[in-house]
């Protein structure tokens, strides 16, 4: 496989396109490597990009009172961006930082606008991905005031069952609202529940 096999199937999952119109998309990528601990995008700057992950996972997070929050956990076969500074050309109050050895493929916003300029299907395509952004950042923010956190975590491991090989646990409670000691406490009551199924 080459390094755009899995958002060609990615995006074609959202909308069909001709050869012509996904070697355009395609001559717009650049692919970018970064280390762990390497940001891929800073609280201040305008996001310039959306980034396609073939390898590795980021995590965004906002700095409130001296404290990270993390908002965000982005892996393989997912977007990454700060969707609020890309559109409206404001600087971010994001940061998205590597957790692990990464590969993306970037798109630029004046490279985007092309594409939208030249192809229906790429404003379709555009479009549906913003409808997606807005539905998950409100299901996540409704979630996040009426769940219980445990019911979150549970939420969270049928979502992402992998989540607790790769992400540091205190990570992982930040992102659900709670402090590394609640998040152990529940997963510790989970541990002690009957199994069902024995």
């Amino acid at each position: 496989m080459d390094e755009f096999s899995s958002i060609r199937k990615f995006i074609f999952q959202f909308v069909p396109y001709t050869e012509e119109e996904w070697k355009a998309h395609q001559g717009a990528l650049t692919r970018r490597w970064l280390k762990k601990g390497e940001f891929l995008l800073t609280e201040g700057q305008v996001c310039d990009h959306v980034s396609f992950i073939n390898k590795g996972y980021f995590r965004t997070y906002n700095m409130v009172y001296d404290e990270e929050r993390t908002q965000f956990l982005a892996f393989e076969n997912e977007y990454t961006t700060d969707y609020c500074s890309f559109v409206t050309r404001k600087p971010s109050r994001d940061n998205i930082i590597a957790m692990e050895d990464a590969e993306v493929l970037q798109l630029e916003y004046n490279a985007m606008q092309k594409l939208y300029e030249k192809y229906a299907v790429w404003q379709k395509f555009g479009r549906l991905i913003a409808e997606y952004v807005f539905v998950f950042t409100a299901y996540r923010s409704q979630d996040l005031l009426l769940r219980t956190p445990e019911e979150l975590y549970l939420q969270l491991m049928q979502e992402k069952p992998f989540i607790l090989e790769r992400v540091p646990l205190k990570y992982v409670a930040s992102y659900l609202g709670i402090t590394p000691e609640a998040l152990s406490r529940i997963r510790k009551r989970l541990s002690q529940k009957p199994d069902p199924a024995g």
